[in-house]
């Protein structure tokens, strides 16, 4: 807000610094003018409340983990799936153009040794099916097999656009002979694979000269509902709000500074290596980032859809959507601009009576076909106009109209985002000099510092960990510089 005017009204600017305060800076900021006194001190600084994903994160245990190495986690895919085709060969049977016609064999090509003879195939429409003949055989890093239709039709055969390289073929079923069967199809695996992400570590220091300690203040600063009369007082809170939301910064928006040979891009002036972890945006899946013009209710399930079919039970498909104020309205608007041809007037929404009528409410949730249950949060980050300065045609950053959407269900009794520490890493200490912030000026007591004052040092390493990031998603406003 420096240099920012609000209205005509104000006659003096509010000032930034950072890093250590002295008296000059009171007299700066106004602090020593006797006749000063102003309610708009409150107003502004009561905007410094603050719940983002580092107070959502606190609703469920924090996973502890004994050092600061690289921590991991297994996922494990379906054992079924399609394969991509590569190609066919018709060639020498009855026609090329039309593969299988009248059950001629025909060769398959597809990415991996997936099938076993007898196994039926389908293609992408499964109205075609083939019986595999033959085990196959490498062809380079693809595998070759003989494959014939089942269609009992004479002049049927399989259509090209069925065969053409990206399509795709999936295991069915077998079927064999019930006469001496010497055929059998095999069982198909597929292993977990390993997510791994690294911890960032953070640290924040406050240095108290010994004669602002305790310094009263001219007028009060008030702040989560709470009343501060000395400079030391306010300064903490102060303090405490910017480590907390550095950290819900730091859990959200982080990039893995980590390269490919293992080694990380950055290094502290001490030489040793600066490490970031992937925050969780970072970690949900590139494919699972959709930009969007207009916002719907239908495309809103369809995505939370998508991320349940074949992947959640219906009675589990609950899914938290992080997101700015104005997200917040459009969620709402999506909402009773559906409902409201089935609830035209809403006995609930509508208070009073005669001349003294009132209508309110806004809606936070959103239950959908097939269990699928949206709750919506409001994502303070998103708000923020000193780091989102990007604005939306319709006002206000276009950030505050991003959603984060992820599954909030459990998996083995472990919940699908959950931030992770190493023990003990979470760590506030002083340094007293002539000043001991817990008994004051020191007069014949043990000091650590020859400074006349003290400091407060701040430092964590923490990380997140989205168990599994094809269970979630986010719908991104489409708006560019």
């Amino acid at each position: 807000m420096a240099n920012q005017a609000i209205n005509a009204l104000q006659v003096s600017y509010a000032k930034s610094w950072a890093g250590l305060t002295t008296e000059n800076h009171l007299y700066a900021i106004y602090q020593n003018e006797p006749q000063l006194a102003s309610d708009i001190v409150t107003e502004v600084f009561n905007k410094m409340g603050h719940s983002g994903l580092d107070n959502f994160l606190s609703k469920f245990p924090t996973k502890i983990m004994e050092t600061d190495a690289e921590y991991e986690w297994w996922l494990k895919g379906d054992d079924r799936k399609a394969i991509k085709i590569v190609g066919y060969n018709a060639a020498g049977s009855t026609s090329e153009t039309r593969p299988g016609l009248n059950r001629a064999i025909f060769q398959l090509t597809v990415e991996e040794r997936w099938f076993a003879q007898s196994d039926i195939l389908q293609f992408d429409d499964k109205e075609y099916t083939v019986r595999v003949v033959s085990e196959g055989y490498a062809d380079g890093t693809n595998w070759v097999y003989d494959v014939q239709t089942t269609n009992p039709v004479n002049n049927s055969f399989i259509p090209v656009e069925m065969l053409t390289a990206g399509r795709k073929v999936s295991r069915f079923f077998n079927a064999v002979t019930n006469t001496l069967n010497d055929e059998y199809t095999t069982t198909q695996f597929t292993s977990q694979f390993k997510m791994r992400n690294v911890f960032s570590t953070l640290s924040k220091e406050q240095v108290v000269p010994g004669n602002m300690h305790e310094r009263p203040l001219l007028i009060k600063m008030t702040a989560e509902g709470k009343t501060f009369t000395t400079w030391t007082r306010w300064q903490d809170i102060a303090t405490d709000f910017q480590w907390k939301k550095e950290k819900a910064n730091n859990l959200m928006f982080s990039k893995i500074n980590q390269m490919s040979d293992g080694t990380f891009a950055n290094k502290a002036r001490n030489g040793f290596p600066v490490k970031m972890g992937a925050g969780l945006r970072q970690q949900i899946s590139p494919s699972y980032k959709f930009y969007f013009n207009t916002l719907t209710l239908d495309y809103l399930f369809e995505v939370a859809f998508n991320l349940s079919i074949n992947i959640l039970p219906e009675d589990q498909r609950e899914f938290l959507i992080l997101t700015g104020e104005r997200g917040m309205i459009d969620f709402h608007k999506l909402i009773e601009d559906k409902v409201h041809v089935f609830q035209p007037l809403d006995s609930k929404r509508v208070f009073g009576s005669g001349q003294n009528l009132g209508f309110g409410g806004q809606y936070r949730e959103y239950r959908g076909p097939q269990g699928i249950k949206y709750t919506i949060a409001h994502m303070p980050e998103y708000d923020d106009p000193i780091d989102n300065r990007l604005e939306h045609p319709e006002g206000g950053p276009a950030e505050s109209r991003r959603m984060t959407i992820f599954n909030i269900g459990t998996t083995d009794g472990n919940p699908n985002v959950q931030k992770v520490m190493p023990k003990g890493s979470e760590k506030k200490w002083y340094i007293p000099g002539g000043v001991n912030p817990l008994t004051g000026p020191q007069s014949g007591g043990m000091g650590a510092s020859k400074v006349d004052g003290y400091s407060i040092h701040y430092m964590c390493s923490q990380g997140i960990m989205l168990r599994n990031p094809l269970s979630a998603a986010e719908l991104i406003p489409n708006i560019s510089y």
